[in-house]
């Protein structure tokens, strides 16, 4: 446990915090586009 890993922990925890960011809104993303054509398809329609 040198003090030079420092840097690429931070590093790695920011690249997994943009990775979990990413992923949660392409998951919403997903859901809303699910949610669009299951109402599509039972005749619901968005204003």
């Amino acid at each position: 446990m040198a003090g030079g890993e420092q840097r690429p922990s931070r590093w790695r925890r920011l690249g997994w915090l943009v990775l979990i960011w990413s992923a949660s809104v392409l998951a919403l993303a997903v859901a809303a586009l699910l949610m669009r054509l299951l109402m599509s398809l039972l005749g619901l329609q968005s204003a």
